[in-house]
């Protein structure tokens, strides 16, 4: 049998159609003979009659006259046909009473709605889903809505049956008539966390309309994670803050990867010093959905400090010079400086006040180191120092030691003096000027008996003209000056 709304088969022993829900009309089958039969039974009762009665009403008595016996038979045969047809035609009309009120029954929305609440609460939710499809349809000829919770329960039966984005379609559905409902947005949330749409879940909760719906569900956004400092390129060192607007742990990793919940727990500002430093960065929540990830690059690049001046110039030179090196770079922290053409380190010297020339060819090397410990250019000057004098700075430093032993500071010229383990040795390096004279400058030492010498930090100074022994002081700003040795 054709469905007489759709067209669809119906198959046999069904009371309607299992696409379209429509009722089927059962007409039982009639004996049109029934119709005929009292049709012609009444004729002949007439012709009978016409002739045992005239026009007049008195009985006619001639060779027309047909014997009441048979007529009697004849009527009495009527009456049984037209009780038998009478009792039939109550038996259809009951059976059809019947049938009609079955029918309209098995075809109410009650009933479609009462099939399908009973077949969700046992979780046969394949057939609950058939059951509330036919009374959405009902409900949609009779000009109605299904209730929220019929609808609810709809979308349930969708989800679990595996027809989830008809349950999403419901579920907005929902929303949009009632946008308090806190089961339809935990319902569409849970399917959004299944599908991994977190996006989703953002959209949904930060779109509702009603505030405590959105207090309820705010903590499943999955939002990324605020960096305070954008990547790029900075020339200073400095601590980033990671922060989330929305509840949750942020994780991340320094080289690049994408984190996870394995990954580093965010406690702190982190320290992005000198370098390159990739920040990668996602947010879980209390419900273990990630956020996307976010990503910044930073490139701290230490600006070099300014190369020192230094004075005076590379060259020759036969009157001795002071080496003065300045800078005027707040960057600068210190200078380190050789005198041997070696680079100066971190372990070199600490160029501190004016120095020296010295004796012969020379190399200087400078190099400033800033505060953050960014090493600059090196800065070379190589010099060329010969003094003419009346005496060489090897007679300067034999005089010197002669002297000693004259007046009873040494024991002998190799140096040794009572009472001291190891002996004294003098040096000439470097020549000074002082006003108009000039001065050979020699250190004083104590060589170890193991062959280590450590400057004593004495120094004597011989007049290259006059060769007056002095005593040599260095001044605060590295000069020397000098007094005569008694």
């Amino acid at each position: 049998m054709l469905c007489n709304d759709c067209g669809s088969e119906i198959p046999s022993g069904f009371m309607f159609c299992p696409k379209c829900g429509r009722a089927i009309q059962m007409v039982p089958d009639f004996d049109v003979n029934i119709d005929e039969g009292i049709a012609v039974d009444s004729d002949e009762v007439r012709d009978a009659l016409s002739k045992l009665v005239d026009p007049d009403g008195n009985r006619k008595v001639d060779s027309d006259t047909v014997k009441l016996p048979v007529i009697r038979g004849e009527i009495g045969m009527f009456r049984r046909a037209a009780a038998v047809t009478a009792g039939a035609l109550f038996l259809v009309a009951v059976v059809l009473v019947a049938i009609f009120f079955y029918n309209s029954g098995k075809n109410s929305l009650a009933h479609f709605l009462n099939e399908a609440r009973e077949s969700y609460e046992k979780g046969n939710y394949d057939e609950a889903v058939k059951g509330f499809e036919r009374s959405l349809i009902k409900s949609k000829e009779e000009g109605s809505l299904l209730e929220i919770n019929d609808q609810i329960a709809l979308a349930d039966s969708l989800d679990k049956s595996g027809r989830s984005d008809d349950a999403v379609s419901v579920l907005k559905g929902i929303i949009v008539l009632d946008p308090e409902n806190d089961l339809a947005y935990e319902l569409l949330i849970n399917i959004y966390k299944d599908q991994g749409k977190f996006d989703d879940i953002n959209k949904l909760v930060a779109g509702s309309v009603d505030n405590d719906v959105f207090s309820r569900f705010r903590d499943y956004m999955t939002v990324p994670p605020d960096f305070d400092r954008a990547g790029g390129s900075y020339d200073e060192e400095f601590d980033l803050t990671l922060s989330s607007e929305y509840e949750g742990d942020i994780y991340y990793t320094l080289d690049g990867t994408e984190p996870d919940s394995s990954s580093e727990l965010y406690m702190g500002p982190l320290h992005i010093g000198e370098g390159e430093t990739v920040v990668t960065a996602v947010c879980i929540n209390a419900h273990d959905m990630t956020s996307p990830f976010v990503s910044m690059k930073y490139t701290v690049k230490f600006n070099l400090p300014k190369d020192p001046e230094i004075e005076p110039d590379s060259g020759n030179y036969s009157q001795p010079k002071y080496i003065n090196c300045k800078t005027d770079d707040p960057e600068t922290a210190v200078i380190y400086y050789t005198t041997d053409g070696s680079e100066p380190t971190e372990a070199s010297e600490v160029y501190e006040h004016m120095l020296p020339m010295q004796l012969g060819k020379s190399t200087y090397k400078f190099r400033a180191v800033s505060a953050k410990g960014v090493s600059g250019n090196v800065v070379e000057k190589e010099y060329n120092l010969n003094v003419q004098g009346v005496c060489s700075s090897q007679d300067a430093t034999n005089y010197v030691a002669a002297s000693l032993v004259a007046t009873g500071n040494l024991i002998d010229i190799y140096g040794n003096k009572s009472g001291v383990k190891g002996h004294y040795k003098y040096m000439c390096t470097k020549a000074a000027k002082e006003g108009s004279r000039t001065y050979y400058i020699i250190d004083e030492y104590l060589e170890s008996p193991e062959g280590i010498l450590e400057d004593t930090g004495t120094a004597y100074a011989v007049d290259v003209v006059s060769c007056m022994m002095y005593r040599a002081n260095i001044k605060p700003d590295g000069r020397y000056g000098f007094t005569l040795f008694y």
